[in-house]
C-alpha cells in the first residue's frame, strides 16, 4: 500500500484549501479537509464528513493496481483510500499540518502532478512527420560528420597559461605527451579524451579539430565554458553514422521533447513573473 503518497496529495488538498489569496506563506494553515476538488460522481463512501465518489475510487484504483470489476479487488481498493484519508486528515489535525515546510510538500506534489499531466498532453498532441525525422536524421549525420577522433589536452583556469603552454607545444622536436605531464599539477586537467566525433564535442572543438591534420597541435588556444585549451589532434579513425531505421524512433523522441520546451518556453513568456529582492 503505497499509503505515504496518497497521504501527501491529501495533505496537499487540505493545506491547499485553507490558504487564503492575500495570505502570506507564513499565514497559510491548513484546513481540516483532506480532500479538495472531489469530481462529481456517485458516492461510494463518507469519511468523517468527506465524500469519496466513483471517479475518486477508479483513479485511486487504477493508480495502485486494483482492478475494480474484482469484488474484493474493489473492497480493497476502498479500504486502503479510506486508510490514506483517515491518515491524512489525523495529521492534519495535528500541529504537524501547520509547518511551512509541510505545506511546501504539498504544494510542490500538487503542482507536480499537474504539470506532469499538462506535459503528457502536450507531448501526445505533437506529430513528428517521417520527412521531419529524415531531415532531422540528416542534419544529424552532417554535424556528427564521418570520422572519429582521438584528441589530447591541456585545460587552465587562465589564457596566459595556455598561450606559454601552446607555444612549447608548437615547438620543434615537442612530446605533447611529456608536456602534459609536467603541466598536470598546474593544470586543470591534462590528459587524453576519448574517441569521439564532431557531435560529441564541444562546439568549439567542432570548428578547429577537422582544421588541423592527424599529430598537429592547434595552433590556437581554444576556450570554451571550461577554460582555456591547448588541443592536440593525435589520430582520427572513419565513422559511420547509425541507419535511419535503428534511430528513427529516438530521433522522434527528440523532435518532440523540442516541440515540448518550444511549448513551455511560449508558456513562460506569456506569463506574469515576479521575483521578489
Amino acid at each position: 500500500m503505497k499509503s505515504w503518497t496518497a497521504v501527501i496529495f491529501a495533505v496537499l488538498f487540505g493545506a491547499l484549501s485553507g490558504c487564503g489569496g492575500g495570505e502570506s506563506p507564513s499565514q497559510q494553515v491548513a484546513t481540516d479537509k483532506a480532500l479538495i476538488g472531489t469530481p462529481a460522481g456517485n458516492l461510494v463512501a463518507m469519511v468523517n464528513g468527506e465524500s469519496i465518489t466513483q471517479p475518486l475510487l477508479d483513479v485511486y484504483a487504477k493508480g495502485h493496481g486494483f482492478d475494480l470489476s474484482d469484488a474484493k479487488q474493489r473492497q480493497a481498493a476502498l479500504d486502503s483510500l479510506i486508510d490514506n484519508i483517515v491518515l491524512a486528515q489525523a495529521l492534519l489535525g495535528s500541529e504537524v499540518a501547520g509547518q511551512p515546510e509541510i505545506q511546501a510538500e504539498a504544494s510542490l506534489v500538487r503542482m507536480q502532478q499537474l504539470s506532469g499531466r499538462e506535459m503528457s498532453t502536450l507531448r501526445s498532441a505533437v506529430q513528428v512527420t517521417d520527412q521531419e525525422l529524415r531531415a532531422y536524421y540528416d542534419s544529424e549525420v552532417k554535424r556528427t560528420g564521418d570520422k572519429q577522433y582521438r584528441l589530447q589536452h591541456i585545460l587552465f583556469s587562465d589564457e596566459s597559461s595556455a598561450l606559454a603552454t601552446l607555444l612549447e607545444a608548437q615547438a620543434e622536436g615537442a612530446d605533447f605527451a611529456a608536456i602534459m605531464q609536467a603541466k598536470s599539477a598546474s593544470a586543470l586537467q591534462a590528459k587524453e579524451l576519448d574517441w569521439g566525433h564532431l557531435g560529441q564535442m564541444p562546439p568549439e572543438f567542432a570548428t578547429v579539430v577537422p582544421q588541423v591534420a592527424d599529430g598537429t597541435v592547434v595552433p590556437t588556444v581554444v576556450k570554451t565554458s571550461f577554460g582555456f585549451h591547448v588541443l592536440r589532434r593525435a589520430e582520427s579513425r572513419p565513422f559511420a553514422p547509425p541507419s535511419f531505421d535503428s534511430v528513427k524512433e529516438g530521433a522522434r523522441a527528440q523532435l518532440i521533447q523540442q516541440a515540448v520546451a518550444d511549448q513551455v518556453k511560449a508558456l513562460r513568456s506569456k506569463a506574469k513573473i515576479t521575483t521578489a529582492g
